[in-house]
């Protein structure tokens, strides 16, 4: 089995209007969202609904597996689609188990090797929920190619797309009730006029140093034994992650933890944690010819299940 997270995302459109500054983001409300990514969908002639474009130099291919019919027709519905990206093959082998025995990758003249990820997006809130893949496009490039497609679309003006992602409200109140706390670790930033007590260097060679900005720190507090927790009591947790959030010098705080004991160890963000669930996949055993269509029902369901946690957060 592998491990994959589904992380959230909420898809945003506007465009710019004219004030005495110059120009200001407007940002579109909900309905005028869906109509526009419905005027995109129906100018898109490919069946599957297919699209390539060009995001920050690389060449992406947004193709969408299913949901689309649903949607054009009641304006409502889960759209579930992958996101890809070439790679370079040269990078990769086949190799056979046990032995140094290798082989080229194959890849037919007009074919592309490619690297993919999975996304779905709940049209009824602008909710995406995408299946972090480090090698393939990130998520942020659904933005592009929403201003993209507009100006390939007569019956929509310019229109800009962004990808904002969804966080947990309060991993203070989840680290309190959690089975097990671990590992903490997080990164302080302190102004150059302080930073020379926190370097180990003295004053006077602290002070031979230009053009100083600040200096960064990254503390660990290890965990000496797996599976005990960092903290003997509710209280005791609660007290120190609000005084650790509260510390103006610290800008980012990981903590290692387990909401039930049956879970796997997690890291998470204390501030601005991206909201995600994991999923466990049987690669393998999935049919080649079912493997979108099983991806997709899997992220759905995903989704499905947490589909008010999601909504509570981002209202």
């Amino acid at each position: 089995m592998t491990e994959r997270k589904l992380f959230f995302h909420r898809l945003r459109m506007y465009t710019f209007a004219a004030n005495s500054d110059g120009s200001e983001q407007k940002l579109f409300d909900l309905s005028k969202e869906q109509g526009i990514l419905k005027s995109i969908l129906k100018g898109i002639k490919t069946d599957p609904k297919f699209m390539e474009f060009i995001y920050k130099k690389q060449s992406i291919a947004i193709e969408f597996i299913d949901g689309v019919d649903n949607f054009l027709e009641t304006g409502k519905g889960i759209i579930c689609g992958k996101l890809s990206h070439p790679k370079d093959k040269h990078a990769y082998q086949l190799r056979t188990k046990g032995t140094p025995n290798e082989e080229e990758i194959a890849v037919k003249q007009n074919q592309i090797f490619e690297a993919r990820s999975y996304f779905l997006i709940d049209t009824n809130t602008m909710v995406i929920g995408y299946l972090n893949e480090t090698s393939a496009p990130r998520i942020n490039a659904l933005g592009e190619w929403i201003y993209q497609a507009t100006n390939n679309n007569e019956k929509c003006a310019t229109v800009f797309g962004e990808v904002t992602g969804i966080a947990t409200k309060d991993m203070v109140k989840n680290l309190k009730e959690a089975a097990y706390v671990g590992t903490i670790r997080y990164v302080m930033e302190i102004p150059k006029n302080l930073a020379a007590e926190y370097t180990g260097l003295n004053e006077k060679d602290y002070r031979t140093l230009r053009n100083q900005k600040m200096i960064r720190i990254e503390a660990k507090l290890v965990a000496d034994k797996r599976g005990i927790s960092t903290f003997d009591s509710e209280k005791d947790t609660e007290g120190f992650f609000d005084k650790l959030k509260d510390n103006g010098l610290i800008k980012k705080i990981w903590v290692k933890m387990k909401r039930k004991k049956s879970d796997h160890v997690r890291e998470v963000q204390l501030v601005n944690n991206p909201l995600n669930y994991s999923i466990n996949f049987d690669f393998e055993a999935i049919k080649v010819d079912k493997y979108d269509e099983t991806i997709a029902n899997r992220i759905r369901s995903e989704y499905e299940q947490h589909e008010d946690e999601v909504s509570d957060l981002y209202s």
